[in-house]
């Protein structure tokens, strides 16, 4: 093959003929987005559910919302697992139906605004979680001591 047939064999190959209408990019980025944003909040959602149904009797490593002072006695177990599944129950199901309504105006934004969005939202969505879990621990470290057992109310508090 010389070189004459290899250009007269490229003569009319346009390349940009091989990827896909930018309407068909578009519209196959709108779901993944959505569904991006969408996946936290439903896992936590279903973690707070498990939390406060199917979480152990017991303390253990393995399943269960564990903290430092939540795994000293059984009492403290459970209000550490109910509290869990209640705080992060309650934020899953409103952070569904929030994301829910912003990620339905994402088809008539263009490409860059609906991914900077997109991102946003689950920035937005782990900082909601972690200030969550700061929030239980909290909670259960001034409720229990690191035994699991529970503290004496102070004359202040009474």
């Amino acid at each position: 093959m010389t070189i004459d047939n290899f250009k007269e064999l490229l003569d009319g190959f346009d390349p940009s003929a091989l990827l896909p209408e930018m309407d068909t990019v578009t519209g196959a980025i709108v779901p993944i987005v959505r569904v991006a944003v969408l996946v936290g909040p439903i896992v936590l959602l279903v973690l707070g559910l498990v939390y406060l149904f199917l979480a152990p009797k017991e303390a253990n490593y393995y399943v269960g919302y564990r903290c430092y002072y939540g795994m000293g006695s059984e009492e403290a177990w459970r209000y550490t697992q109910q509290l869990a599944g209640i705080v992060l129950g309650a934020l899953g199901f409103v952070l569904t139906v929030v994301m829910g309504l912003l990620s339905m105006g994402f088809g008539q934004l263009p490409v860059t605004d609906m991914l900077g969005r997109g991102v946003s939202c689950v920035l937005w969505e782990a900082g909601l979680v972690a200030a969550a879990c700061l929030g239980i621990n909290i909670m259960v470290s001034l409720r229990f001591n690191e035994k699991g057992i529970p503290r004496k109310k102070s004359a202040s508090r009474r």
